[in-house]
């Protein structure tokens, strides 16, 4: 053992290959080797049980995110599939719409323009604004002239305003 407040003395160089620790078969005689060395070979094989435990955590890990990466992409699978489903919804319902509307069209072109005043005033702007622009201007004419001056004036104004070009400086 070093005295106290002494420099410990550097190990011995490991050598191996020296004749009076080899067989005639090159391999390592354990009783021929001095404590430094057997505590470097000690120490070499706990760092080999470490660097093989990290690479079996490594594994496990990678098996993991494998996993992982399997069931996201099976469920961007799944959401793909439901967006497909909901995108030809909307376009069902945007159709049933568009044929509910032409449908209301086709019942206020035929009906007399005081009589479609009538009901234009009383109904609501948004409804309203939907059948008045898919209507023939020549049908829309008699009708807005005998819709109440206020509510006329309103429907026009709300027609220009969604008419408006968008500001493309802004």
């Amino acid at each position: 053992p070093a005295a106290a407040g002494s420099v410990p003395a550097a190990p011995a160089p490991l050598r191996l290959a020296q004749a009076d620790t080899t067989r005639s078969d090159d391999k390592v005689d354990p009783f021929n080797l001095g404590k430094s060395q057997i505590e470097l070979l000690q120490s070499l094989a706990d760092r080999r049980k470490e660097l093989e435990e990290r690479e079996r955590t490594l594994v496990q890990r990678e098996g993991l995110l494998a996993a992982a990466e399997h069931r996201i992409d099976q469920k961007i699978g799944e959401l793909n599939g439901i967006k497909t489903e909901i995108e030809d919804l909307i376009r069902k319902y945007d159709e049933q719409e568009e044929e509910q509307l032409a449908s209301l069209v086709k019942i206020y072109e035929t009906m007399k323009p005081k009589d479609a005043a009538k009901i234009f005033d009383a109904l609501d702007m948004e409804i309203l604004l939907q059948v008045i622009e898919r209507m023939k201007a020549s049908k829309t004419a008699p009708v807005l002239a005998a819709m109440t001056p206020e509510r006329a004036k309103e429907v026009t104004a709300r027609i220009a305003e969604r008419r408006k070009m968008p500001d493309i400086n802004g």
